[in-house]
């Protein structure tokens, strides 16, 4: 019980390091840096504070659940030590890409992530066939939920499927953009959608030879009403943010004011607009920061025709309102072309 206090509060600290580490460096008064995507050392301080205290909730909860898990009283060591320090993980990782994008940094987006995504999985998969039978840790659906002859098998597999989905990641980061997209994305697909459906056929198998037992224990008591829930409001927040938000912008007498869902809002003067230009076509590029959904993409990008710029568009839209702001650039877009004109014809109109 004590080390595992020292636990909670080591790995807690660990989150907090990065995020203050990035703001003693954004104060460096001797440091000379051109913060990109239009966004001032504040700000990038409050993203990261929010970051970090977001982080911080999400590690707190996380471990409160499962230590309370009744079921995983006799857990292994190794598996369920394991969990006290994926979010510290996590947070090094989103700093990391905080410190790119208001830093300037060169690195490798594409290789960064893949690397961090690919080492993740190794570590994990490992672990994965150790995990004993719970509802916080491991492949939680009703086939190995319910049977623990299910939920170890499923687990094996699941092990494998991960180390060499992990190693293929790693791989991929090594390789071109287009050809390492092309081996990543459909290696995180297989790798989420085999262990459930060897789960399923697996539960299918011991249905038709008649040895499988349901037991629903791990979904009784408290806890196991709460990890319903949990998920159910997951899945509720991960299809809102990716299917649904809005890009609007509010015309003011000296200025206006873009509120965008998901991302944080922008107000521009007028008279500090030095250039505005109608795009017919461009490509967004990379994100170094921000939103993206099946909707919009916003935040802090990288192409080769702006270099850094701030993005707020609709992902179909291929037109964009340029304008340039203190030496930095802003595109905007709106629903369609029509709504895209609409908001350059605007914008025009109020530029003195």
């Amino acid at each position: 019980m004590r080390e595992q206090k020292w636990k909670y509060i080591v790995s807690t600290i660990i989150i907090a390091v990065p995020t203050l580490l990035f703001w003693v460096v954004l104060n460096m008064p001797s440091m000379s840096v051109r913060l990109t995507g239009g966004m001032t050392a504040q700000r990038y301080m409050l993203s990261s504070g929010i970051q970090m205290a977001l982080l911080m909730a999400l590690h707190l909860f996380c471990l409160y659940l499962t230590t309370k898990d009744q079921s995983n009283q006799n857990q292994n060591k190794k598996a369920f030590g394991m969990i006290f320090w994926i979010i510290p993980f996590i947070s090094f990782f989103v700093t990391g890409i905080l410190f790119r994008a208001a830093l300037h940094f060169s690195f490798d987006m594409k290789f960064f992530v893949n690397v961090f995504l690919g080492l993740s999985f190794l570590l994990i998969g490992n672990y994965m066939p150790k995990c004993r039978r719970n509802h916080t840790l491991g492949i939680r659906v009703t086939w190995t939920l319910q049977n623990d002859e299910n939920w170890n098998a499923t687990h094996r597999f699941g092990g494998k499927v991960w180390v060499i989905g992990g190693l293929l990641l790693v791989v991929s980061a090594f390789l071109p953009k287009q050809t390492g997209f092309a081996i990543s994305t459909p290696v995180l697909f297989v790798m989420i959608i085999a262990p459930i459906l060897y789960s399923y056929l697996y539960y299918r198998k011991q249905k038709a030879a008649g040895t499988y037992t349901k037991d629903e224990s791990v979904w009784s008591g408290t806890n196991g009403k709460i990890a319903k829930i949990i998920v159910i409001v997951i899945f509720a927040i991960t299809a809102l943010l990716l299917f649904s938000g809005s890009i609007k912008i509010s015309y003011q007498e000296e200025e206006f004011t873009i509120n965008a869902t998901g991302w944080s809002d922008l107000t521009v003067r007028y008279d500090e607009i030095d250039e505005i230009k109608y795009l017919e076509d461009y490509q967004k590029g990379n994100r170094e920061m921000g939103f993206g959904s099946f909707t919009m993409g916003m935040g802090a990008f990288r192409n080769q025709a702006f270099g850094d710029y701030t993005l707020y568009a609709y992902n179909k839209t291929r037109q964009g309102v340029q304008l340039l702001v203190d030496g930095e650039i802003i595109v905007i877009s709106g629903t369609d072309e029509q709504s895209t004109k609409q908001i350059y014809e605007e914008l025009s109109s109020r530029i003195k």
